[in-house]
């Protein structure tokens, strides 16, 4: 009887220690197969992340070094107002790419307006005024509100003044591509001074000796950015969004650069 005791003893004992073996066997293996996904995903995520952030990379690479190209200026468009009205007064000529066509044509007795337009709406306009007195775009003009306009040189002009109708121009100077960057407007009516803004920017053709800052602007800009050249005449780029793309600001300084008089 002692001997069956004991033997049913030795037996549970040795059914308890079978049974903490397999249970620990068990943790083991599900903790090691825990441990190896872990291990896995962690080798491959960082290749994922690696893959994911180069192809930005790249994207921004390619974005940020596009190449703005140099377009050939291999139209020539010649004004048309003297030959119409039948005076004697300069041809006006410039050149422009295929991606810019003419959209307007308008010629009177006292006035031209020529347009060019690209794609995206952005417009070369060149006017000139006639049969008004010279001095008459520097009076009048809004008495309420004025504008102050950054006037900068971007490249130079082929225009050069000489004698118009009996009249030498040569006072005028040489003559420049400009940026006009408008930075503060003043309503006299509420303020006392400039309030800053980041405004609109355009382009024209103007004498250098306009480069400088312009806080008197009371008229609209193809007014206030005209030179007097017996008659008053503007050339002047405008973007639809008062911004131009690398593209277009080499487009438009080209053109405006080959402004020119034929005499």
């Amino acid at each position: 009887m002692k001997i069956s005791k004991i033997m049913a003893a030795l037996l549970a004992i040795c059914l308890s220690v079978n049974c903490v073996a397999c249970g620990s066997d068990t943790g083991n293996t599900d903790m090691s197969k825990i441990e190896e996904s872990y291990a896995l995903e962690s080798e491959e995520q960082p290749e994922d992340y690696e893959e994911d952030a180069e192809t930005v990379a790249n994207t921004e690479t390619e974005a940020s070094t596009e190449e703005v190209e140099a377009q050939e200026l291999n139209h020539l468009y010649t004004t048309q107002f003297a030959t119409v009205n039948e005076i004697s007064y300069p041809l006006f000529m410039f050149d422009y790419p295929d991606n810019w066509s003419v959209l307007q044509e308008n010629v009177t007795e006292d006035k031209e307006t020529v347009v060019l337009e690209n794609e995206r709406g952005v417009t070369i306009t060149f006017s000139y005024t006639g049969n008004v007195p010279e001095g008459t775009f520097e009076t009048g003009g809004s008495s309420t509100v004025m504008s102050r306009v950054e006037v900068s040189k971007v490249s130079d002009s082929c225009f050069t003044p000489t004698y118009v109708q009996g009249s030498e121009y040569y006072d005028l100077g040489a003559f420049m591509v400009a940026k006009l960057k408008y930075t503060g407007q003043l309503d006299m009516t509420v303020d006392s001074d400039f309030e800053d803004i980041d405004g609109y920017l355009y382009y024209a053709v103007l004498p250098e000796s306009e480069i400088g800052i312009n806080d008197g602007v009371r008229h609209p800009y193809d007014e206030e950015f005209a030179f007097w050249y017996s008659g008053y005449i503007s050339f002047i780029a405008n973007a639809p969004d008062g911004q131009f793309t690398e593209q277009e600001e080499q487009d438009v300084i080209s053109i405006l650069s080959s402004f020119r008089a034929e005499y």
